[in-house]
């Protein structure tokens, strides 16, 4: 019997729009990517998820998302896996909140939380930074959001590709 190959999906930018969660909780952060001071923007963002520690609930899914996770879910097995903020512990349960929310029983008992991505055993790994160990990830790295990977169509084509049956 053949094996799927495993797949692991970020939680934050891949899955879950938390830029957006910001942007309507902080008007003047709409766009992390542009913004002027990255130190400070990550500041920023700190006290606003200290000032809103359920902000992890009720993120709003990335476009396409949640049908292009539910289809490769067919062909990969797939994980969610993500980094919370050590310092916001309600990080932690709101992440398992919103995966089970979402995707039901196909995220139970399937999220891991890391700060080390690459530290884990895969073939692919959909993340949309570098950070935390996901640019040194063994299997490939698919960098979301990027000019190569700009959104979940052209991501789940290229998995579907990739996912070799």
């Amino acid at each position: 019997m053949k094996h799927k190959k495993i797949l692991y999906l970020d939680m934050d930018g891949v899955v879950a729009d938390f830029e957006k969660a910001i942007g309507a909780l902080t008007p003047e952060i709409k766009n992390f990517k542009d913004y002027h001071d990255q130190e400070e923007l990550s500041r920023r963002i700190d006290d606003t998820c200290y000032a809103n520690p359920d902000i992890y609930h009720d993120l709003p899914p990335i476009e396409g998302a949640l049908e292009a996770v539910e289809e490769l879910a067919g062909h990969f097995d797939i994980f969610f896996l993500s980094t919370a903020m050590w310092s916001l512990p309600e990080s932690f349960t709101g992440k398992r909140i919103w995966i089970e929310e979402h995707f039901g029983d196909l995220g139970k008992k399937r999220l891991i939380l890391s700060h080390r991505k690459d530290l884990l055993k895969g073939d692919f790994l959909v993340d949309d930074r570098t950070h935390n160990g996901a640019g040194e990830f063994e299997g490939e790295h698919i960098h979301f959001g990027t000019g190569r990977f700009p959104d979940w169509e052209v991501t789940k084509k290229y998995l579907m590709e990739q996912a070799g049956e």
